[in-house]
This record gives C-alpha cells, sequence and structure tokens, in this order.
C-alpha cells in the first residue's frame, strides 16, 4: 500500500480510508502529505481540488462530503501548505481553528463552574473533535501542529497564546505514566494508562517545551517504543521521539500498514531520515 499510495486515489480526486472505499477527508490529507514527504506530485492537483471544494462556508472542513459541519479535520487541512491549498482557504482554517473554543473552557462554562463549586471547567483551551464538546488530546496536538506552522511562517501573538493555552492543557492531561491517552488521566477514580499513538502525537506538539518539563513523557514514549503494537503506533512515536532528540529507524517491517493513513503516515515518518520533516516545514 505505501508503494501505490496513488493508485488507491478514488475518481473524485480525494482517498478512502481503505482502498476501494469512498473519499473521506482524514485519508486524503494523509496522503498529499505523504507525496510532499515523497516529493511526488502525482494526482495532488485534483486533491487539492477536492479539498477546496469540500471547504465550508465558516472557513472549517467535514469529514467527508454530506456531513453539514465543521470538524476537527480542519487542522489536518491547515497543515497543508498554503501555496498548495491556497493562501485564501488555509487562512480561513487557520481563522476557524483560532475561532473554536471548547465547550468546557469558554468563559460562561468557568462562570458556571465558580457559581456550582464544581471543578468542571478547564482552564486552558484545547480544541474538541466536534464543536461545542470538550476538548480531547489528538484534535488539540494536531492543531497545535498547524497553528505552530503557521506561527513560524507569520508570528501572530494571537496565534502564541492559543498554542501555549493549548500545550498547557496538554500537559495537565497526562496519564501517571506520562504518556497521553483520549485525555483523561482518572477514570471513575481510577488512574488512566496511556496510548502509543497518541502519545507520539501529543509529543511531537509538545517538543519545543523545557526538557525537564516533557522528561517523563520522553521516557513514556521510549517505553511504548520497545513495545509498539502498531504501524500508527511506531509512525507517530518515531515522529515524536525524532523531535526530541530521540530519533529511531523506521518502523519494523512486521508493521503493515491496514488503512490509508497508516501507510501515508509510514512515508511521513521515514522521511524525517532524509532531513524532511512534513509537520515541521
Amino acid at each position: 500500500m505505501i508503494d501505490s499510495l496513488g493508485a488507491h486515489q478514488s475518481p473524485d480526486g480525494g482517498w478512502p480510508y481503505r482502498p476501494g472505499g469512498s473519499s473521506w477527508t482524514e485519508p486524503t490529507i494523509f496522503a498529499l502529505l505523504a507525496g510532499y514527504a515523497q516529493g511526488d506530485d502525482t494526482g495532488r492537483v485534483r486533491a487539492l481540488e477536492w479539498l477546496r471544494r469540500l471547504q465550508r462556508p465558516d472557513g472549517g472542513w467535514s469529514p467527508k462530503p454530506g456531513v453539514d459541519e465543521s470538524t476537527w479535520v480542519t487542522a489536518l487541512a491547515a497543515l497543508i501548505p498554503p501555496a498548495g491549498l491556497g493562501e485564501g482557504p488555509h487562512s480561513r482554517a487557520i481563522r476557524w481553528l483560532l475561532d473554536l473554543t471548547p465547550a468546557n473552557a469558554t468563559l460562561c462554562a468557568r462562570f458556571q463552574a465558580w457559581i456550582n463549586g464544581a471543578a468542571t471547567a478547564e482552564p486552558h483551551a484545547g480544541w474538541p473533535w466536534l464543536p461545542g464538546t470538550a476538548a480531547w488530546a489528538t484534535p488539540t496536538a494536531i492543531a497545535v501542529l498547524a497553528l505552530d506552522r503557521q506561527n513560524r511562517r507569520r508570528p501572530d501573538p494571537a496565534l502564541h497564546s492559543r498554542i501555549q493555552s493549548a500545550r498547557d492543557f496538554l500537559l495537565t492531561h497526562r496519564c501517571p505514566d506520562g504518556g497521553w491517552n483520549h485525555g483523561s488521566a482518572k477514570a471513575l477514580g481510577i488512574d488512566a494508562v496511556s496510548y502509543p499513538e497518541t502519545t507520539g502525537t501529543v509529543l511531537l506538539a509538545v517538543a519545543g517545551l523545557d526538557p525537564n518539563a516533557i522528561g517523563r513523557s520522553i521516557q513514556c514514549a521510549e517505553t511504548w517504543w520497545n513495545n509498539c503494537p502498531s504501524s500508527a503506533a511506531a509512525s507517530w512515536l518515531m515522529l515524536g521521539l525524532r523531535a526530541v532528540g530521540r530519533a529511531k529507524p523506521g518502523p519494523p517491517a512486521a508493521f503493515q500498514p491496514r488503512t490509508i493513513p497508516d501507510a501515508a503516515l509510514q512515508v511521513i515518518a521515514s522521511a524525517g531520515d532524509r532531513g524532511l520533516e512534513v509537520f515541521a516545514a
């Protein structure tokens, strides 16, 4: 699948999760990013046209055609270089991300929590999967990567502030082992354990912080690397560990990609061995 990503492109220009399926936003963007990593522009023009057609009036993207709501995949779209996506569409995606506050981090939610004496509001704002819901680790990490890239292109105090708040959210939602899962450090009063792919993804998003602040997280990622269960986990751990100076060899051959995003992630992760960091460019 890795060697034939282009062959699985749908006639409409997008990519499915699995060969032969319908086009979705997430696999399309990962396949596009893999093409940038490989220096292969086969099918890129059609894929970018498909994405631009799917952008909603509010500047965000839905998960697939026919869904009438912008979601977290907007952060993935914002990772595509503006020169490819278009300055206008890219700028609107960044604005959509900046304007989105999770339901439990709004001023209203904080005031209600204060009135009720309940610690239900978030002092830091991450990003939710869907507007109007609470923030979670993975969409927050992907949004941080997108905004950080934009802030390095065009420094902006609003971007810097939002990124800092989101990273604080991620640090306060670590599991006791130092890694990350969906976003809860405890479940029903029991300490929660981390997930390898989420730990790698979030480590990539917080890599620029003081090493003392993320030392436990780096060790957790190292532990997961030695007990890696899947292709996606290996790829995200490669990316995260390399970002903190702990470069690893390519994902073991035993980890065969099960989906098109898995295959694209292997390409993206391996590109770092050639000095090309897709998420940091």
